[in-house]
This record gives structure tokens, sequence and C-alpha cells, in this order.
């Protein structure tokens, strides 16, 4: 045997479990992505008498740690992870922005809940910024989901907004497992109970719109 085909024997040896690995990890198999969206329900129950102000409510701040569609865990004290695999079907901002739209509009309080631009001039504005929204899965502890917010309701007066009500509010809500279905039920639940909590603090609040605002 020459130098040569010794070689050349030697070349095959390595190439061909290579190759051979090669096609086995083209085969493999990976997770599939899932989408999940929030429901906070519609249960609540309405105020008795219809308001005549109109509300805006303003697309959610997200803080820009949240603010993506994976959704994201908390492992350590400063440290979060984002799940490829399970992700929101729309940005948070988004996600929020509507439960909290459909909420308000069966809650009788007011005559129109609008969002974006519109035809009918509001007279009040609802402003709200997202500081927490994540699943807690830190070592020693029960899963949790966790979500914190400000809300701020203002006089749109069309010369200046004033601030009628501020308020922060957060809640932490155990889940049933770590899985993200767990997760987005735990989140679902948490935005329910600031929406109630929410819809009792505004029984303290004139919502009567101003004669400018008419």
């Amino acid at each position: 045997m020459t130098a040569r085909d010794v070689k050349t024997k030697v070349l095959c040896a390595v190439i061909v479990p290579l190759m051979l690995g090669g096609c086995v990890n083209l085969n493999k198999s990976y997770p599939e992505k899932r989408s999940f969206a929030l429901d906070v329900g519609s249960d609540h129950q309405p105020t008795p008498t219809a308001g005549s102000a109109v509300l805006r409510v303003s697309r959610f701040r997200v803080s820009p740690l949240f603010a993506g569609r994976a959704m994201v865990y908390r492992v350590g004290e400063l440290q979060y992870d984002n799940d490829f695999y399970n992700e929101w079907l729309v940005s948070p901002s988004v996600l929020l922005t509507q439960q909290v739209q459909g909420w308000l509009s069966k809650s009788n309080r007011f005559r129109f809940v609008l969002t974006g631009m519109n035809h009918v001039e509001p007279t009040h504005v609802l402003d709200a910024t997202v500081t927490e929204f994540y699943g807690d899965y830190r070592s020693g502890g029960s899963p949790q989901a966790v979500l914190g917010v400000e809300i701020m309701l203002l006089i749109d007066d069309r010369k200046d907004e004033t601030v009628l009500f501020r308020r922060s509010y957060r809640q932490e809500v155990p889940l049933a497992g770590r899985a993200p279905d767990a997760l987005a039920a735990g989140l679902s639940q948490a935005a329910r109970q600031v929406l109630i909590d929410f819809d009792r603090d505004l029984d303290g609040v004139s919502l009567e719109p101003s004669p400018r605002s008419r």
C-alpha cells in the first residue's frame, strides 16, 4: 500500500462520519413556535348610570425589557430570559391596550371608549406605562406572573391636558405551573385585577366633562 492510499483512507475515515452526522442533524426536530394572547374577561358589573365622558385610551408604553413579543422569564435577581419558541400573538403594548379598551367599553362609565384617531373628540385620555410584565421563575420560590403599570387619567380640554388621576398598580399572581400557558393565564388574571382596582378607584373621580371639552 502506497502512502497515497493510506492518506486517502484516513481522509475517508474522517469525512464519512462527518457527512453522516450532518445528515442526522438535518433531520433533527425543533419545538414549534406558539403564540398566546391575554383575556381579562368581561363579567364585571357596569355602573348603573351611563357616563357622558368620551375616553381615548392611548397605546400603552411598555418598558423595553418586556416590549418584545417573546415571553420573558425572570430567573435571577438580575437575570431575565426571552423565550424564542413561546411568544405573544402581538406586542404586549397592543394586547394590553385592546384588553383595557374592551373592559372600559363595557363599564358604562363613558359614552365612548376609543383608541387611535377618531372623528369623535375625547374629553378624557387614559395614559399608561407598563413597568413589569413577566413570569418570575427564580429558584426557591413558586412561579408567579408579575404585572406592574402606572395609569394616568387626564382631562383633554383641547388646549392642555390636566392630570385627573394617577396611580401605580402591581399584581403578583401564583401560577398553576411553569408552562407558557400558565403564564398567559396568570398575566391575564393580573391585568384583570388591575382593571378591577382601577375601576373601583374611579368611583371617587368626577368624570363630568368640562364645558370646554364638550
